[in-house]
């Protein structure tokens, strides 16, 4: 649906932020089928392809205009505090959501800090962040009563946010 709504947006987005975001969602949905079927060793393949998935939705919010170093530092604190809980049932996947981490982290941050940024942006990070923070707390920490239902309506509603905002900061610039 997601996708759907980038296709129909087509006109207002110019041609970088509709290609970057429907790679966005494409690498997302990927995440989603191999976490579907995850068995044990597709985590890792979900985890690089939302990698994948931030990077390109990094590359949609550049370039950054308003550098605000409390909003890195407010979700690095974040990000190294939940790190913390992970990291000893982390094992050989230590690197993976070290880096998966840092990059969630660059992604929330940005939506405050490029020009298209709006109130949808900032929550579609703000809830991602939440989203994975849950779901690796539920993987690699403590396990959190229905948090399949928490994660799943969360991940949908900091997409739904990021796609909704992406497309009012082109309709607002035109």
């Amino acid at each position: 649906m997601l996708i759907v709504m980038v296709l129909k947006g087509r006109n207002q987005l110019q041609n970088r932020t509709f290609i970057t975001l429907l790679f966005a969602l494409s690498f997302s949905a990927l995440g989603d089928v191999l976490l579907a079927l995850d068995t044990g060793q597709l985590f890792i393949g979900g985890l690089a392809a939302f990698f994948v998935s931030h990077a390109f939705y990094i590359i949609t919010m550049l370039p950054i205009k308003n550098w605000r170093l409390d909003v890195v530092l407010l979700y690095l604190f974040l990000a190294i505090i939940v790190f913390c809980l992970f990291y000893p049932n982390l094992n050989d996947m230590l690197i993976p959501v070290l880096f998966y981490m840092l990059v969630l982290t660059i992604m929330a941050s940005l939506t405050w800090m490029t020009d298209q940024s709006n109130g949808f942006l900032v929550l579609g990070g703000a809830v991602f962040v939440i989203s994975d923070s849950i779901l690796g707390l539920n993987r690699f920490y403590l396990e959190i009563a229905h948090a399949d239902i928490a994660i799943m309506c969360s991940y949908y509603l900091a997409q739904f946010c990021l796609v909704t905002g992406f497309l009012q900061a082109t309709s607002k610039h035109k």
